[in-house]
Parts: structure tokens; C-alpha cells; sequence
């Protein structure tokens, strides 16, 4: 029977068990697949294969489940044995849903998800993981379909363990519920899930995209800790795993946060949920329309090959631009992410604004898409702080009132937050040290300045070194470009 034949098959009859083939091939449909175990010695790798046994070369087997309550994933191992070490989707192991849609599935390769258009071969004579999410598919019948279509010699699939696993890997069902409702509402693009060591996306941007966020991510907390760590402050990895919702355009980003985003803004921290959001820059609206323009006035030039270099020089730049700013991006609201999740800063406390983004902003520069060493001088920052022409804003404002956040002087506040946190990390360290131990408790702002004098002293002298300092790294570093 083909498999279109047995997706398209009625889901009816007894609720079947025994996923796991504890019970032998009991509760599963078909033929050409036999009990097997990877290793004797070893319980855990028995499972089905479908290795040629007296002449048979093909084989299919089913099973009809319905997902239990709490059920996040299903997951199995399996590998696709071939004679030359590729497979051409002949041998498949299919999970699909009662209106006969395939699901997604997902490998595990290291210590990451990504997507898993075939099963792959084995490594080392060992199985891959593979999952599923099945959060939005609670109380309903799903079937898993095994596949042997390729009648070649020696061409087999094995498949062993399915299982509704719990814990770590895939912990926050409710952030993939929440992103799954988004895609059907929204009418988004597929959501998809990755892991690393110490974070995980659910992404419908591309692949490498995502992937590339997760390993941002990665290198960047083991050197915020170590940062941090080698000044003196008690920081401590998160003791769990930190979750990033990636999107393919401001208009899953958008959604996510339930409101219109400023143009520039491609990514945030969300501390009630402890999520980062963000999206591919590439995308970018703004960004978009001047790449229209640019090519509508490049289609005014007169040859063909004038035309080609003109479009691809603007490609490039555009190009370049984006994936500086992703990256800054990205390093920005992962320090809020850590910050928050490694004792520095208390995300049920109260943080001012001015202290949450100077260590952000401490932390984010970017030099053409390499990232810098924390604490380096921000380029974008000394470009807006030119920009004010020595207008500041007073420190007491900065400090005390989160309200600048809110006016045409943002930027200059983020520059001058970056400027306050630098000249502190360098010159008032254990100051900022006993500061940052002082607030951690506290709930309300009243104690804002209270606490800021008690640590820093008089704010006229702080104020005339702050200005000082910032006019020592306009003379010091060229500002970046007007963005």
C-alpha cells in the first residue's frame, strides 16, 4: 500500500499503545518491518527495521495515536541505511495530523535542532533524535507511518523510542502554544523549533537565521559571564534555558508584541514573559523601500552591465547593513536577557531604564557585522552623543525618571546611559558593584535617587566628570555613520 493509501486512511478503531515496541509490533499495521535491537546487551535500542528478511525489500507499518494531555513533542530515533549514505526520501518515518497534513519534524544533530527534510543516515551505527511538536495537537489522533519504499539491496530504515519526552529540551509549552496560535492567526509562515546549549528558538524566519541567532547567543553569554565575572561581580549562568521567538518580518513581530513597532526597532526583551523577540532586518520596511527606490532609479541607467554593478553594489550595502544591525541587534536585548537571569539585575525589582540600557548598550557594538569585545567604544552611541552638540540631558533626569524614553531625545538617552555605565565599569566599579547589590531589592522608584547619591556621591561633580568623559570619546573614537 502506498503511503498516500494509509495517510488517507480513516483514523478509527481501538486507541492503540505501545509506541515503543515494549510490546513487539502489537498495535501496528503492516508489513516488512521486524523487531530488532541495535545491541543485544542493550533494552533501550530495540526497535523495528526493515533490513531485507527472506526476500522482502519494501515494508510499511502504521500506528493511530491520540496526543495525551501535557504532550509537548514526540520524539523517536532512527536512521536511513543506504548503500551509498544518501537518502532520497524512500525511507521516511511520517507523522501526520486527521486531515492527512504531514508534520514538521525536526533532528537533533549535536547539541542544536534544525529542520530534518530526510531522515539521515546513521553515525557511527547510532540513531539521530527526531521530534515533532504536538502541543497543538492535545486530545487529537495523529498516526506514524514508516516507510520502506526503496527496493534496492541492503537499503533499509530502523526507527526506535517513540515517546512523549519531558524536561529541558523541551521545557515552556506554553511559548510554543502562544507561537503556534500566532502562525494560525496571523496566517505566519510554519513556526520551527531549535536548541542550543543554554537557549531555544521557535522561529519561522529561515533556518540559517535562527541558527545563527542560537550561536550569537551562545558565544555571547559565556563572555558576558566571564566579563563580568573577572570584575569583581557575582554573576551566575541562567539555570534555565532562555527562550528567543525569531520572526521572518516585522509583521509576525509586530504581532508577537500586539502593537505597531518603530521602524528601526527589530528586536526587544519582553521581561514578563523573559523572552527575546525579534526579527530578520533584511526585512526591514524601511529597508525595503529603499531598495525599491534605489532599483527604480537604477533602472534609469543606461547599459545593461552599468545597471548590474549598480544593483548589486546596492544589494551588498543593504546587505551589510542588515547584518550589522542583526547582529548588534542581538547582542543588545541578549544582555537584557542574561542580565536578568544571572543575579546582576532583578527582573521583579525595579530597573531604571538608564541602567538596563547603558549595560545593553555596554555590550551590543558592532564593526561591520563582527562583534566587538564588551566594554569597547560604541560607535552608533558617540554618533548620537555628536549629534546633541553638548545639549545632555541632566544626570538627575536620566537616572530618576524613565520618562526620557518616551520623547525625541531616546537615543541621546540610550548614548548617554552607554556613557554613564562605561565611565562607571572603568572608574567607579566597586561603586557600581555595591549600587547594583543596593537596588537588586528594591520594588518601587522612590529610592531611585536616595540610592544613586548614596553610591556615587554629590551628582554636580558626577555630572561634570560624565560630560567630560563623553567629550573624551567623541575626541577620541570617530562616530559611526548617520543611520
Amino acid at each position: 500500500m502506498s503511503l498516500a493509501a494509509y495517510v488517507a486512511m480513516t483514523l478509527l478503531g481501538q486507541l492503540p499503545s505501545n509506541l515503543d515496541f515494549g510490546k513487539g509490533l502489537q498495535h501496528w499495521e503492516g508489513t516488512g518491518f521486524l523487531i530488532v535491537a541495535l545491541d543485544a546487551g542493550k533494552p533501550e535500542t530495540r526497535g523495528v527495521s526493515s533490513a531485507d528478511d527472506k526476500g522482502r525489500r519494501k515494508g510499511m507499518r502504521r500506528q493511530v495515536f491520540r496526543v495525551p494531555a501535557k504532550a509537548q513533542v514526540l520524539a523517536c530515533q532512527a536512521f536511513a541505511e543506504t548503500e551509498h549514505g544518501t537518502n532520497d526520501g524512500r525511507l521516511d518515518v511520517v507523522l501526520a495530523d486527521e486531515n492527512n497534513q504531514v508534520l514538521p519534524r525536526k533532528v537533533k544533530v549535536g547539541a542544536s535542532w534544525s529542520s530534518s527534510p530526510r531522515i539521515l543516515p546513521s553515525f557511527i551505527g547510532q540513531p539521530y533524535e527526531y521530534a515533532w511538536e504536538v502541543a497543538g495537537y492535545i486530545g487529537k489522533r495523529l498516526q506514524i507511518v514508516l516507510i520502506d519504499e526503496d527496493d534496492r539491496p541492503g537499503n533499509y530504515l530502523y526507527a526506535s523510542g517513540f515517546a512523549f519526552p519531558s524536561g529541558q529540551d523541551f521545557e515552556d509549552g506554553d511559548f510554543a502554544r502562544f507561537m503556534r496560535n500566532l502562525e494560525t492567526k496571523h496566517q505566519l509562515s510554519p513556526m520551527a523549533r531549535f536548541d542550543s546549549k543554554r537557549f531555544a528558538a521557535i522561529s519561522n524566519a529561515r533556518d540559517e537565521f535562527a541558527i545563527d541567532r542560537l550561536k550569537n547567543c551562545e558565544i555571547f553569554c559565556d563572555q558576558f559571564l566571564e566579563h563580568f565575572r573577572s570584575r569583581g561581580f557575582v554573576v551566575t549562568p541562567p539555570s534555565q534555558r532562555l527562550m528567543l521567538a525569531i520572526f521572518e518580518s516585522p509583521e509576525g513581530f509586530e504581532a508577537y508584541l500586539g502593537q505597531k513597532m518603530p521602524s528601526g526597532v527589530a528586536g526587544v526583551y519582553h521581561p514578563p514573559t523573559n523572552r527575546l523577540v525579534l526579527y530578520d532586518l533584511a526585512e526591514n520596511r524601511a529597508i525595503a523601500a529603499q531598495r525599491n527606490a534605489a532599483k527604480k532609479a537604477g533602472s534609469r541607467i543606461g547599459s545593461t552591465l552599468e545597471r548590474g554593478r549598480f544593483i548589486e553594489t546596492l544589494e551588498r550595502k543593504l546587505s551589510d547593513l542588515s547584518k550589522d544591525a542583526n547582529l548588534s541587534t542581538t547582542m543588545h536585548e541578549a544582555a537584557h536577557q542574561i542580565s536578568f537571569n544571572c543575579g546582576l539585575l532583578n527582573r521583579d525589582g525595579d530597573v531604571a531604564v538608564w541602567l538596563a540600557e547603558g549595560l545593553a548598550t555596554y555590550c551590543e557594538a558592532t564593526d561591520q557585522g563582527d562583534w566587538t569585545v564588551l566594554g569597547t567604544p560604541n560607535p552608533l552611541r558617540i554618533a548620537d552623543l555628536v549629534r546633541a552638540r553638548g545639549s545632555y540631558l541632566p544626570i538627575k533626569d536620566l537616572v530618576v525618571n524613565d520618562r526620557w524614553r518616551e520623547t525625541n531625545r531616546v537615543l541621546l538617552g540610550y548614548a548617554q546611559s552607554w556613557a554613564l555605565f562605561r565611565m562607571l565599569m572603568e572608574e567607579r566599579r566597586n561603586d557600581l558593584k555595591g549600587y547594583l547589590r543596593t537596588i537588586y531589592s528594591r520594588k518601587a522608584p522612590e529610592q531611585r535617587l536616595a540610592d544613586f547619591h548614596a553610591a556615587f556621591g554629590d551628582l554636580a561633580p558626577l555630572e561634570r566628570r560624565h560630560q567630560f568623559y563623553i567629550a573624551e570619546m567623541i575626541a577620541r573614537h570617530a562616530p559611526a555613520a548617520a543611520r
